[in-house]
């Protein structure tokens, strides 16, 4: 058999693999493609911890410690009672991490990350609920997984497009190669980022508000994360722009603060 045959056999291969791999995220009801084993995505998530934790410093105790711990134990104790069938882990670490950078993270397997510089910018225990939950509700929406799912089939398609150009002079493969790329990125990868951002806003929001954390507190936080971070182009980020983000936070604040008050807030 020859090697173009054989690349274009794979590649198939992974795309039918990509198109039986379909689930559904909790809470959204989104259908998303994931082919990646949990086993798979908790090794990942614990090299990639570990990574982080060999770099940056982690403070080992005090208030603030205490403080992030008994949030993000609320937290996850309340994913799991909002969101019953998400395959989220029941013993997560959550640690805090010097750094000015108002950053947070989540990883699979259970790993929470907080920089200093987040708990100083959100300020109340509201508003760093909110964070903690969005970093909770990418583990609970499995995007990591998702995105690796993607990212496995855009590199079969561009594989199958340089089997197809290999015929074709050296200047027509590199520039077709290149829009193949950037219309990847661009088409496919950056509109599931903003996707992804905004349902695990959307999941954080009610995991928080569900945990007894008033979930009000999302706008002034995404106001003060706006001026923290300035203007940026939503075409090319993947991120939403903070506006847009408060602009959603609106329209779901009627269903989070219903969670809210059944779990005792006013």
């Amino acid at each position: 058999m020859k090697r173009s045959a054989r690349i274009q056999q794979s590649v198939l291969g992974m795309m039918v693999c990509g198109l039986v791999g379909c689930s559904v995220v909790p809470g959204t009801n989104r259908s998303q493609l994931n082919f990646m084993s949990d086993s798979q995505m908790n090794h990942l998530g614990g090299e990639t911890f570990s990574s982080i934790l060999q770099k940056g410093k982690v403070i080992e105790d005090g208030a603030v410690v205490a403080r992030v711990q008994a949030i993000g134990t609320r937290i996850v104790q309340s994913a799991h009672g909002l969101y019953p069938s998400a395959d989220i882990p029941s013993e997560w670490e959550i640690v805090l991490i010097e750094d000015d950078t108002p950053n947070a993270f989540a990883l699979p397997g259970g790993r929470i990350g907080v920089h200093t510089g987040m708990v100083e910018l959100a300020g109340s225990d509201d508003a760093l609920a909110i964070v903690m939950g969005h970093e909770v509700g990418h583990v609970l929406a499995e995007h990591s997984a998702e995105r690796m799912s993607h990212t496995v089939l855009i590199t079969g398609g561009l594989i199958t497009g340089a089997v197809a150009l290999k015929d074709q002079d050296e200047s027509t493969q590199r520039w077709t190669m290149a829009a193949l790329g950037a219309g990847a990125t661009v088409g496919v990868m950056l509109p599931y980022s903003r996707v992804h951002e905004s349902e695990a806003d959307e999941l954080g929001l009610m995991i928080a508000a569900n945990a007894g954390y008033d979930p009000r507190a999302s706008i002034p936080l995404w106001q003060r994360m706006a001026a923290a971070s300035g203007g940026r182009l939503e075409f090319l980020s993947t991120h939403p722009v903070p506006a847009t983000r408060i602009t959603n936070f609106q329209g779901l604040m009627p269903r989070a603060m219903t969670l809210y008050r059944q779990a005792g807030g006013q």
